[in-house]
């Protein structure tokens, strides 16, 4: 075996070095007999850089290098020396390592160097003077001409025994071996054979290829590196030894390698490729991304100048410059003649009469094509610092491959409407030319798939899911690993329903019954609460792997919620009996660390004394055919850190605990500092409750069981998982444990550094669960009030998820109520929908309930929108239905399920709230007849109300101008009658804000069926009778319009200059 420098001067190596050819004595002593004269063979004290040298515990790390520095990681040899003395030494290694015979290192002193130095420089091919050499090499040719090979074999071992030096020996040798399918030692052979002609690079490659295809990575790389040496230019063994350091690990080496290989090929997709993925591997993502951006500049460059060219107007001096034979870069621009004369067949088709040998001389770089959007939209989906720029970028491209890059009216659209049906709405590519509507605009499948995954990144789940639709279309088998794909992102993001749709139809294909299907399975039927399914799957992956932990754990926690204890019980008890395995095997410190020990020390001593090789020989663990000559060797990293043990974990947590004890103690009574000055006013000290309360909450938050996914789940305790000490397979046992009541499965586990208890199920770090409460709830107001709506959403929403306080009532009727006023300062239409319905649900037929829902609902476009849709109209149907079904004692088909079963209706009276609320709905959508017959079911009850006066008059009077009606002016008498029954009300029995309101109400209702002299009458009242002036800029407005159509411009601009000027 020939070493590096990095090797420890051993013959023996970690006890793998052992008898590897079973020899008689003549044949072994053949190589050692003139041992003095194999001295100037093999040069490696000469290769000072170490370009040949392998440091099996070389690792690059990233961290300590800038990133200027990654080109020069790995540099070839710079000078090799032909040094005569030093080849034969190290040829003779070569020998002894083959043979397992310790390896005697000479010394580089100066004298060594100055003798070396007068030696007369090795002959590429050495005259053969010994005759009875001549004379076997001659029998030796004869035989092997004659397929003679034993005889061959024989004599060329006898003519390396005479003249070990000789090279046609070794390469002959190598033959043989090759015709016999020795192919290992046929790569020995001429292994030694490239060092006695260390000249011949083209022989170096052929050793460096057949080493590769053997396998031997040390050796493949050592004989690509003197290739490389002897000739920089031989792209192909630079590419090769590229591969070889990214398939060690070598990331750096290997980037190194391939940025060469992408400035000499810039063109070449495959280098582009490799360079991108080891930037990934060396965790450079974004580095990989910017090289796919260059290569997409560079091509709309170089179609712009396709475009020129087309148009004869393409600037010919810079292309006269890059063509002019004078130049000093022609000779090579001729000698790559070829790689310029590389084709588009589209392009070439557009533009027939571009030279695009010229243009590829000039805008030499990667055809961007879809192949190469896929590449970069999966690099985008690696980054995190991309977001929502990832998705235009991608669109960008797709657009760009499309010929479609003058659209760019679509970067404005939000949604990714260009690439399905939804662009025929769009008004502006309605407005396109027919030339474009023609071009392409759909995107393959991949790429599209991967731009819905980053949709589902950004949590814009229904673009995402509308990507993801296309699938179908496909054909299944082709696209079956992207429904696997989607199906792992869409459980990452906790849409498991989604994700079960496509997970499904590949339980039919045999291939992908794995447990990588069965457990993302089980989860997602597991959340969803559909424990038959889990524990259909759960038991397949069990079957497939019993003795996963994790599958035993959630099939416990499955059979837990399905009622079977037993099993639950079983599977937790082998869990928990496991883990104390591998707990002491941790934590023993005894004979089972021995081996590694004497293993480490074999390393360090001394060689063996020769008496002793021969019970090393009888050690034989790897066929010498199977070995090269420089072998692969490991390396072996000691942990000398001394281990921390439970008691020491036991005693960190106690004080880590005590200290978190005292620090929430002390912040919080700073909470009520601060909030008094916060109460009078004071920004400075807004900020610092605001800083200390969310510092608090962060810490709260850290316990992991407060948030649990199933709200079925009482809280009986915490387990606080600490990540720096805490293993997931430990925290689910303690979780699960907790499901059994007054029992403990984990007492006896030995890893009690991995978990912090905290039993109490009232407080939580000095402070109770009321008070933790408290400061939730105000901090949610408090930023809403001061910093964002958006930041006191967030707050609320995590007090939501709360165990401990959503499964008390009385917290959980709070957080509603402060989420719905925080939502109201939102003005979110489909937020405040959900939080009201959220309301009407939890709490049924409560009056106070309704009235929040009208009061919420008062004034805006967002509050009409709410009241005129068809889905509230449909929620408060069945809820009035759910309402009969109580008054009746019978199921009405089509109701609501019944949340509040402790309503009392003795005398089955109708719910005046419900039959108002719905006829406000059913008017708001121009339902008038149907509101009308709600409305008069409350009028027998309530006939001197005022709102149903004025919502029964309103309809009237909306319905008779619907034409829709044979009598209109009856019903719109009909209208005025109950119109001035609230009127009279109003006047009558309430304040004089009451009275405006029936004032102006009144006007209006004039105004709009044309009686304008009746209008100005009440119009007058509500400007000149009151002081409150929310109304009178309506009245004033109107009066306006109306003296305005009547020809009375002055009075117009009196009532504008007086009651609508500022």
């Amino acid at each position: 075996m020939i070493r590096s420098e990095s090797d420890p001067e051993d013959s023996v190596s970690n006890g793998d070095m052992h008898e590897e050819v079973d020899m008689s004595p003549d044949e072994e002593g053949q190589f050692y007999e003139n041992i003095e004269g194999l001295r100037n063979i093999i040069d490696y004290d000469h290769d000072r850089d170490g370009a040949y040298r392998i440091n099996d515990g070389e690792v690059y790390d990233g961290s300590k290098e800038g990133d200027d520095s990654l080109l020069a990681i790995f540099t070839d040899v710079e000078d090799f020396e032909e040094d005569e003395e030093d080849e034969e030494d190290n040829f003779m290694d070569a020998i002894r390592e083959a043979n397992n015979f310790k390896v005697k290192r000479k010394k580089n002193n100066k004298s060594n160097n100055k003798k070396s130095s007068k030696k007369r420089p090795m002959a590429r091919v050495k005259a053969i003077n010994d005759p009875e050499v001549a004379q076997l090499i001659s029998q030796a040719n004869e035989a092997f001409v004659k397929q003679d090979l034993p005889e061959a074999e024989r004599l060329f071992n006898e003519v390396i025994k005479k003249d070990p030096r000789n090279f046609a020996a070794y390469e002959t040798l190598g033959d043989i071996y090759q015709l016999q399918g020795r192919m290992n030692d046929c790569c020995n052979s001429w292994f030694l054979a490239a060092h006695l002609n260390a000249s011949d690079w083209e022989f170096w490659k052929i050793v460096a290829i057949l080493s590769s295809d053997l396998g031997h990575i040390r050796q493949a790389i050592y004989c690509f590196s003197r290739v490389i040496h002897l000739n920089k230019e031989e792209w192909e063994c630079i590419y090769r030894r590229a591969l070889l350091y990214k398939q060690t690990g070598q990331i750096a080496r290997a980037l190194d390698g391939f940025q060469k290989m992408y400035t000499k090929s810039p063109s070449d997709a495959n280098i582009l490729r490799e360079l991108a993925i080891l930037y990934v591997d060396y965790n450079k993502v974004e580095k990989a991304i910017e090289l796919y951006l260059e290569s997409f500049e560079k091509n709309i460059k170089r179609r712009q100048a396709i475009i020129r060219a087309s148009e004869a107007v393409f600037e010919s001096s810079d292309d006269d410059d890059d063509d002019d034979p004078n130049s000093k870069n022609s000779d090579e621009d001729q000698g790559d003649e070829d790689d310029y004369d590389i084709q588009n067949p589209e392009e070439l088709n557009m533009y027939p009469t571009v030279d695009f040998k010229k243009i590829n001389k000039k805008y030499n770089c990667v055809f961007f094509e879809w192949s190469s959007l896929n590449i970069l939209a999966e690099l985008c989906l690696k980054s995190n610092q991309r977001k929502l720029d990832s998705i235009s970028l991608i669109k960008r491209c797709a657009r760009w491959i499309q010929h479609r890059e003058g659209q760019t009216f679509w970067d404005d659209v939000h949604d990714d409407s260009e690439f399905d049906d939804r662009r025929a709405k769009n008004g502006r590519y309605d407005a396109l030319p027919e030339s474009e509507k023609t071009k392409s605009y759909s995107m393959p499948i991949d790429i599209r798939i991967r731009l819905g995954l980053l949709h589902l990144r950004n949590e814009n789940v229904m673009e995402a899911l509308n990507h993801f639709q296309f699938l179908y279309d496909e054909p299944f088998s082709d696209v079956s690993d992207l429904y696997f794909e989607v199906g792992l992102a869409l459980t990452k993001s906790e849409k498991y329903k989604e994700a079960i749709d496509f997970f499904t139809p590949l339980l039919s294909i045999p291939e992908w019954c794995t447990i990588e299907l069965y457990e993302p399975l089980t989860k997602c039927y597991k959340e969803i609460e559909d424990y038959e399914k889990a524990k259909e799957y759960g038991d397949k992956v069990l079957e497939m792997d019993p003795k996963s932990m994790d599958a035993k754990l959630n099939v416990a926690e499955i059979n837990y919620y399905l009622g079977d204890k037993t099993t639950f019980r079983q599977l937790l008890v082998d869990v928990i009996e496991e883990r104390k395995r591998q707990a002491e095997s941790i934590y023993d410190h005894g004979p089972t660390k021995k081996p590694r020990i004497e293993e480490f020390v074999s390393e360090t001593e001394p060689e063996p004394e020769p008496e002793h090789e021969s019970e090393h020989e009888q050690r034989v663990d790897k066929d010498t055919s199977e070995k090269p000559l420089l072998e692969d060797s490991k390396y072996r990293v000691f942990n000398t850190k001394k281990k921390r043990t439970p008691l020491d974990a036991e005693r960190e947590r106690l004080d880590r605990e005590k200290k978190m004890r005292s620090k929430v103690i002390k912040k919080y009574e700073k909470v009520h500092e601060y909030k008094e000055g916060m109460l009078m006013g004071s920004d400075q000290d807004t900020k610092k409750w605001i800083d200390i309360v969310s510092e608090l909450i962060d810490i709260f938050s850290s316990v992991k069981n407060f948030f649990a996914k199933s709200r079925s789940k009482k809280f009986v305790g915490i387990i606080k998982r600490t990540k720096k000490f805490t293993t997931p397979i430990d925290y689910k046992v303690e979780q699960l444990s907790k499901l059994v009541e007054g029992e403990s499965f984990v007492n006896d586990l030995p890893v009690l550094e991995e978990r912090v208890i905290l039993s109490s199920t009232t407080e939580l770090r000095g402070l109770t669960y009321d008070q933790w409460f408290e400061l939730f709830m105000e901090l949610s107001l408090v930023i809403t009030k001061h910093q964002s709506v958006e930041d006191g959403l967030s707050v609320i929403d995590t007090a939501q998820e709360v165990n401990v306080f959503f499964q008390d009532p009385i917290r959980a009727k709070i957080m509603r109520f402060v989420k719905l006023g925080i939502l109201l300062e939102n003005k979110d239409e489909s937020e405040l929908t959900e939080s009201l319905r959220g309301l009407l649900n939890q709490f049924q037929f409560n009056r106070k309930v309704l009235q929040v829902f009208m009061y919420s609902l008062a004034h805006g476009q967002d509050a009409l929108n709410i009241l005129s849709s068809t889905v509230q109209q449909k929620f408060f149907l069945r809820q009035l239905k759910a309402f009969d079904s109580i008054r009746y004692d019978t199921h009405v088909t089509g109701q609501a399920s019944l949340t509040n079963k402790e309503v009392e209706n003795p005398e089955r009276k109708p719910s005046p709230y419900l039959y108002y609320i719905y006829a406000v709905l059913l008017y708001s959508s121009r339902g008038f007849l149907s509101a009308l017959q709600y409305l008069s079911f409350l009028e027998k009850d309530m006939p001197d109300d005022p709102m149903v006066n004025l919502m029964m008059g309103l309809a009237h009077m909306h319905r008779s101008m619907q034409r829709l009606t044979a009598n209109r002016h009856f019903q719109l008498m009909h209208g005025l009658r109950y119109l001035k029954k609230y009127y009279s009300i109003r006047q009558s029995m309430y304040t004089r804000i009451e009275r405006q309101e029936a004032d102006y109400n009144m006007g209006r209702a004039y105004h709009m069926i044309g009686l304008v002299s009746k209008a100005i009458e009440y119009y007058k009242k509500v400007l000149d009778s009151y002081e409150d002036s929310a109304l009178k800029k309506h009245a004033a407005y109107n009066s306006m319009l109306i003296y305005q159509e009547s020809g009375n411009l002055e009075l117009a601009n009196s009532i504008m200059e007086k009651y609508l000027s500022v």
